[in-house]
């Protein structure tokens, strides 16, 4: 083989590998998009049963020299870079809107109280857990084997 022929593979497969990355790039907007869609309708990100489909179809068209396993395997790296594309995306939505709209964190309760607007408000009523109750329920118990300690003493 000639060196103007290695050269000329080398340069078709510089130009193939920047197509691959155009259309990576292409398939990235598109993946934000939907993303974008799915937490409007609260859909999960990751669908297995999509992905599934996806790589059924990928390797039902493969007919070229790599293994099927390797292209199901190269396949997969570029799903997961797009979940975790989407998932990257949420979160910076998230830490922008807490940081540029605090409004996002208040919460309104009845007709005129808001929890969250930077003023004091009191809440009243039974709350799921708390310390005191646990502390007390633990001296309870604690006296309670006490009492079967002594009684087994005398």
């Amino acid at each position: 083989m000639s060196a103007n022929r290695l050269d000329e593979l080398r340069k078709e497969v510089d130009q193939v590998n920047l197509r691959l990355l155009d259309l990576i790039n292409r398939r990235g907007e598109l993946i934000k998009q939907i993303g974008d869609i799915k937490t409007e309708q609260g859909i999960n990100v990751f669908d297995p049963i999509r992905e599934r489909e996806m790589l059924d179809l990928i390797l039902k068209n493969h007919d070229g020299h790599f293994e099927y396993s390797t292209i199901e395997h190269l396949f997969k790296e570029i799903f997961k870079a797009a979940k975790e594309l989407i998932e990257e995306d949420q979160l910076n939505a998230l830490l922008v809107s807490r940081q540029k709209k605090p409004t996002d964190t208040v919460v309104n309760i009845g007709e005129n109280i808001q929890i969250g607007n930077g003023h004091r408000e009191f809440v009243f009523g039974r709350a799921q857990w708390n310390p005191m109750n646990k502390w007390m329920r633990w001296l309870k118990r604690l006296k309670r084997r006490v009492k079967l300690i002594t009684r087994r003493c005398i």
